[in-house]
């Protein structure tokens, strides 16, 4: 198995704290958001950890992994330099696949704080041999417009997958945090080919729900999704006394 983390955006909400930094590197506690998706991914028995991003930013993530010294770390960068040039992250992932090779891979956003234990992620996935999603139900059903609404059945299978609804269904939305097996992200080509948009991935897993089993696991705890400067400086408050070594 391979981790991947998607950090191919521009950030333009968070303007000017991204216009030199990319989001992942913006700190929190003790040292920057990417430090503890990181920590928590390298509580997996993963081959190797991938970092998604684009050439403008590629040179950040290698300056900032030179100081950390992760072996199996690496990052590959997608060729564009600006917003209007981004290729999507199901784009993106296309060609990191593509050139990683046939294994399974948990996907995460690279702007996500979370206190899902992603081992038990990993153990119900070897369950239930499907695609696996993670899930989170926020506080207020207004503001699942920001996100994409899940509803599941009591196999906790996708019935439904919504991006950013006008109506919101429920509270329970997707966290940017995917496992999926190779025969699912192998056809991630085929979902391009048909006319889908590359942004955002849940529209692919959407798509893929109509012909897989994909099952949705809720966590409770915390999730930070960081993508404005509201929730950016909540988190740092939240985190403020945090290390991302003892991060788990």
């Amino acid at each position: 198995m391979k981790g991947v983390v998607l950090a191919g955006g521009y950030a333009k909400r968070l303007w000017p704290l991204t216009l030199d930094t990319p989001k992942p590197l913006l700190p929190i506690g003790d040292g920057t958001i990417i430090d503890f998706i990181i920590a928590k991914l390298r509580q997996l028995d993963l081959e190797e950890i991938i970092i998604s991003t684009n050439q403008r930013f590629e040179r950040h993530f290698n300056e900032w992994l030179s100081k950390r010294g992760y072996a199996n770390v690496r990052v590959v960068p997608e060729p564009s330099e600006k917003e209007e040039e981004k290729l999507g992250p199901t784009k993106a992932l296309e060609l990191l696949v593509r050139d990683s090779g046939a294994d399974d891979y948990i996907i995460t956003a690279g702007d996500n704080l979370f206190s899902l234990d992603l081992r038990s992620m990993v153990n119900f996935y070897n369950m239930v041999n499907s695609p696996v999603i993670a899930l989170y139900e926020i506080a207020r059903k207004e503001d699942a417009r920001k996100y994409a609404c899940v509803l599941v059945d009591e196999n906790l299978i996708v019935r439904r997958f919504e991006e950013k609804p006008e109506n919101p269904p429920c509270c329970l939305v997707s966290t940017g945090i995917y496992l999926l097996p190779w025969r699912c992200i192998s056809r991630v080509s085929e979902y391009l080919k048909s006319g889908n948009p590359p942004d955002p991935i849940g529209r692919f897993i959407c798509w893929l729900s109509e012909t897989e089993k994909v099952y949705g696991l809720k966590f409770t705890g915390y999730w930070y999704d960081i993508g404005s400067l509201e929730s950016y400086n909540e988190a740092k408050q939240a985190f403020k006394d945090l290390k991302y070594e003892s991060y788990a």
